[in-house]
């Protein structure tokens, strides 16, 4: 099959990802290829080349690559961007067109969602059920693909330090960083985080004055810096006020065999059980303190199995494909 992969075009596909979606996108691509497919792949100047992909960055902005498209002779075209024009033209495309949901139903993107029901030629996946829930009014039925990850990538830790906490993701208001070294403080963890600065603000004035010595911001690391801090926290945080889509840094710690606490937000009640976690309410960093330690004394072979059987890349991969052919039969 004849493949196109549209990457988001405001970030390159380069190590250390900007967040999920990119990093999503190239396990999406790499999984696709090596189902054997012929895949080209559309993403911003700068993008790592990837083995049997071909990877095609002469395009900046959605119109003009659009414009290419319609001409293009391929199969299917994989959106996997959080951009309405993809989804608004997708009816002048000669081939269907499959757009993955990664957000909650933001205004700005809901005239291409509706153009898309309404004029056909597109076909959604929601990552979660949550997010399916919160798109179905605009969307109608979604198919539900929930990310996925590829346990070869985050080594498995049988034990790690008493006391210790990692928190990583992009440093905003949204994702409370902020909560999680409060928490961590209260329950007499350190606590070590990670991940680039989407808010620089927040990060001056809410964040830093928040470190000490229980308490480290070690930068925006790349995966393979990160790997060890990952499986040497005998907790992992998550801390998400808003409604989050999927969480896939919940995966990703499990595979370390770190066990999750953090607050039950968006998808991630459905993620997860309690043999390998603990969630409280939203923002009550009092229940967040007290449940670090009891997920600390979850089992972490039971916390890595269970992200290999439920998260495993090549089950996205799988679905993913199951659904092109629907679509092209």
């Amino acid at each position: 099959m004849r493949l196109a992969l549209l990457a988001p075009l405001e970030y390159p596909l380069t190590q250390p990802y900007v967040g999920g979606l990119e990093r999503h996108t190239v396990q999406l691509a790499r999984g696709l290829a090596a189902l054997g497919h012929e895949l080209t792949l559309f993403a911003r100047p700068g993008s790592e080349p990837l083995p049997g992909i071909q990877l095609v960055t002469d395009f900046t902005n959605y119109g003009k690559l659009l414009r290419h498209l319609r001409t293009a002779d391929y199969d299917l075209l994989h959106n996997n961007t959080i951009n309405f024009l993809p989804t608004l033209l997708s009816f002048r495309l000669p081939y269907p067109v499959v757009t993955t949901l990664h957000t909650p139903p933001y205004r700005r993107l809901l005239p291409g969602a509706l153009s898309a029901r309404v004029l056909g030629g597109a076909s959604f996946v929601a990552i979660s059920r949550h997010l399916a829930r919160r798109w179905q009014r605009y969307t109608g039925p979604c198919t539900v693909i929930h990310n996925g990850i590829d346990p070869a990538d985050w080594s498995f830790t049988s034990s790690a330090p008493a006391c210790s906490a990692l928190w990583y993701g992009r440093i905003t208001p949204e994702k409370a960083p902020h909560l999680a070294i409060l928490a961590a403080r209260r329950a007499g963890y350190r606590i070590r985080l990670a991940g680039p600065v989407g808010d620089a603000a927040y990060h001056r004035d809410r964040l830093l004055p928040l470190l000490g010595q229980d308490a480290e911001y070690l930068g925006h690391l790349d995966q393979h810096a990160l790997l060890p801090h990952m499986g040497n926290a005998a907790v992992g945080l998550f801390t998400s006020v808003w409604e989050e889509p999927f969480g896939l840094v919940i995966p990703e710690l499990l595979a370390c065999g770190t066990p999750v606490v953090g607050f039950a937000s968006g998808a991630a009640p459905e993620l997860v059980t309690d043999a390998v976690s603990r969630l409280v309410p939203v923002g009550d960093v009092l229940r967040l303190a007290e449940a670090i330690p009891q997920a600390a004394g979850l089992d972490r072979v039971a916390c890595r199995t269970y992200a290999v059987d439920h998260f495993h890349v090549q089950k996205m991969i799988d679905a993913y494909h199951a659904l092109y052919l629907r679509l092209t039969a």
